[in-house]
């Protein structure tokens, strides 16, 4: 099932598990893995790619509390593309902003990192500033957000099917995930009323199933 690995500062990668306990003591990782010498210097190449593309002024960006709404009422809809910066709530007046890289998903509450990231880059320092921000009850509201909006984007992007999203929102989800509508709702959305995400289209039923929405074009009519 969905599992967002880099929660409350965590990083998951091939079973080996990253804790930032504090700036000063880096990173511990588990010896729980070893890894062949070739795949680190892949890893170690990519994420030190990934860290020249993470902007300090992006870091900034991605606290603000002027940053525009994912959604558009207007039109029913949610619009996100990778290295734009949107809002998705607010956490006891925090705003829960987001921003997807070759990592995943940023959010202003919690950013995932590598397991070779320095602990002097200025993403790792990121990561303990959000870490040490927030109470661990405001980390855990964050995640309840943040946790099914990966989802819902996930379903819109093809990344995970219908029936596998609606799956997660049986009761057994309850603590995880907030609900679709209500995520939905607090951003806007008439969920009563087709919507779309990033150009596609869905529905919710009264259950809170999600449904995938043919464009008109592709529908088969007959006269």
């Amino acid at each position: 099932m969905p599992n967002d690995s880099y929660k409350l500062g965590y990083f998951n990668e091939a079973g080996a598990i990253v804790k930032i306990n504090n700036f000063s003591s880096g990173i511990s990782v588990p010896n729980k893995n070893n890894y062949a010498q070739e795949n680190s210097q892949i890893q170690t190449s990519k994420s030190q790619s990934s860290n020249s593309q993470f902007e300090l002024s992006k870091m900034d960006q991605i606290l603000s509390p002027n940053v525009p709404s994912i959604a558009d009422p207007k039109t029913n809809s949610l619009n996100i593309q990778p290295g734009e910066i949107k809002n998705i709530g607010k956490v006891d007046g925090f705003p829960l902003n987001i921003s997807f890289d070759s990592y995943g998903m940023n959010t202003s509450f919690a950013i995932p990192i590598n397991i070779n990231d320095p602990v002097d880059c200025d993403r790792t320092k990121l990561a303990v500033l959000l870490m040490n921000k927030y109470t661990p009850a405001q980390q855990d509201k964050a995640s309840l957000i943040e946790g099914r909006f990966k989802l819902l984007y996930s379903a819109a992007n093809g990344d995970m099917s219908v029936d596998q999203y609606n799956q997660t929102n049986s009761e057994q989800y309850i603590s995880t995930y907030i609900s679709t509508s209500e995520l939905l709702t607090s951003l806007g959305i008439d969920t009563s009323k087709p919507f779309a995400f990033n150009g596609k289209s869905f529905s919710l039923d009264t259950g809170g199933n999600l449904h995938a929405l043919l464009p008109t074009n592709q529908l088969n009519i007959t006269q």
